[in-house]
């Protein structure tokens, strides 16, 4: 009985030391703050862009952005370090475009405010450093979908 009162203890004070460390203001956080995704539509020729992003648990619905528009959402990394959505685009051109809109283990420790430009050529991704939205990514390999 007594280990278990130890061993409970410990625990405890590791739990906290954890969550006082990342700065977290509720113990169910576990030191994850919520990540901020933005999704702006840069495509040239002034089309519109349809969105739909998706996670394993959520489905944020299919968007219309008009030229120079965003959408956005939080959420808060899961426990197991997998979180992941995805978005399909298309402009009317017939194809749809897949691209990871967020990977913990690429996004995580780089944004807390990840911010995108979407353009025909794929997605580019806002630098804090140089104030620029200088990384930019080809769509996902096979991703070009024929749409009827």
């Amino acid at each position: 009985m007594q280990n278990c009162f130890f061993v409970a203890l410990l625990l405890l004070t590791v739990a906290t030391s954890f969550i006082e460390a990342h700065g977290s203001q509720h113990w169910w956080d576990l030191g994850f703050q919520k990540a901020r995704v933005e999704v702006r539509n840069e495509l040239e020729g002034g089309r519109d862009l349809r969105v739909h992003c998706k996670s394993g648990d959520d489905d944020l619905g299919l968007r219309v952005l008009k030229p120079h528009n965003f959408f956005s959402w939080k959420f808060r990394p899961n426990f197991w370090r997998t979180t992941q959505f995805y978005c399909t685009m298309d402009w009317g051109e017939g194809r749809v475009h897949l691209f990871d809109i967020y990977i913990w283990s690429r996004d995580y420790a780089r944004c807390g405010n990840c911010l995108w430009i979407v353009k025909q050529s794929g997605p580019c991704f806002y630098d804090m450093g140089n104030r620029a939205y200088d990384f930019c990514y080809p769509w996902n390999p096979g991703s070009l979908m024929k749409v009827d």
